[in-house]
């Protein structure tokens, strides 16, 4: 059986947003009982439009949010119970490249320091060595050794986003989550992040939680593919079962959304109805029941719990 790395246990997540200095607070439901494993070496692809949850959960994984309900599991430790320095040895293993890299690196700092100081906040490397092991890093991502004495601003999007994975990836880490890494880039400096996450993961058998909206792109990475709606998971199946055999109506959808380049192959796509729940309010039934063309009257009622189906294959739908 394969080792699970991190799990999610019915894993909720709520954010109390103040509307105003009189009008109290308001409950911002960000995950609902989400239950979800990522094995070892693999690459799970976490797919949803804007606002399902998708970067919550990443936070949740890293140990920078803690969930309001359910726990988070680390090779079998119960990561969020954890108090912040508890937390240290196992934040060297799980570590994250954001979507936006010039935000995510600091400015004023030199890329030497960017990448020095997670080696001497963990301790893993002396001072004497520090500057032998930034360079050969920046090496393995593509870059020069001379480029440690510049600024983030003196490179490209694309530069900055190997600087970036350069810096996530000098720790040593297991665990690495991929928010959107790519999104922010042209097509053809995708094209050379992509190819170098997979040199990468094969060389140091990674794990890989790659979150993204993009769709072809998590088809084209993932053994895996969790499909996201309103922070729930509504499909989890392998990637060519996924393609060939998707059960879950909002899953089908977004397999229609996909442009087709041949105009003799292409046909008519469907429409989603209705807009999504508020989700700053409790509901019982099924998230995608104002907008699914195949409900029941029990959608509305209750919401379906994620059921295997096939080996590997999970749907949350009451109609199977």
């Amino acid at each position: 059986m394969d080792k699970i790395t991190l799990e999610f246990r019915d894993v909720s997540k709520v954010y109390h947003l103040r509307r105003g200095f009189f009008a109290g607070k308001k409950a911002f439901y960000a995950l609902r009982h989400i239950n979800l494993s990522v094995y070892e070496n693999e690459v799970l692809g976490i797919l949803g439009e804007s606002g399902c949850g998708k970067s919550t959960l990443a936070r949740l994984a890293l140990g920078l949010e803690t969930p309001e309900e359910g726990e988070v599991f680390f090779e079998g430790v119960n990561f969020s119970a954890f108090s912040e320095k508890e937390r240290r040895p196992y934040r060297r293993k799980i570590q994250i490249v954001f979507q936006d890299p010039f935000a995510s690196l600091n400015p004023r700092k030199k890329i030497y320091e960017l990448l020095a100081e997670p080696l001497m906040i963990h301790r893993l490397a002396p001072k004497r060595e520090l500057r032998a092991r930034v360079a050969e890093m920046l090496t393995r991502v593509g870059l020069r050794e001379e480029d440690m004495d510049r600024y983030p601003h003196q490179f490209s999007g694309g530069q900055r986003q190997r600087i970036a994975l350069a810096r996530a990836l000098i720790l040593s880490p297991k665990v690495l989550v991929l928010d959107e890494p790519t999104s922010a880039l042209d097509v053809s400096v995708q094209a050379q992040i992509l190819k170098l996450l997979l040199e990468f993961k094969k060389i140091g058998n990674l794990t890989y939680l790659f979150i993204s909206h993009d769709l072809p792109l998590v088809l084209f990475l993932s053994q895996r593919v969790a499909v996201m709606y309103l922070g729930r998971v509504v499909e989890i199946s392998p990637t060519e079962d996924f393609m060939s055999r998707p059960h879950h109506p909002y899953t089908r959808l977004l397999l229609e959304s996909v442009p087709e380049p041949d105009p003799a192959r292409r046909k008519l796509m469907s429409h989603i109805k209705g807009e999504p729940p508020d989700p700053t309010l409790e509901f019982t039934g099924c998230p995608f029941f104002p907008r699914c063309q195949e409900a029941l009257s029990s959608c509305e009622r209750e919401a379906p719990a994620l059921k295997e189906i096939a080996k590997g294959h999970f749907v949350a739908c009451h109609r199977l």
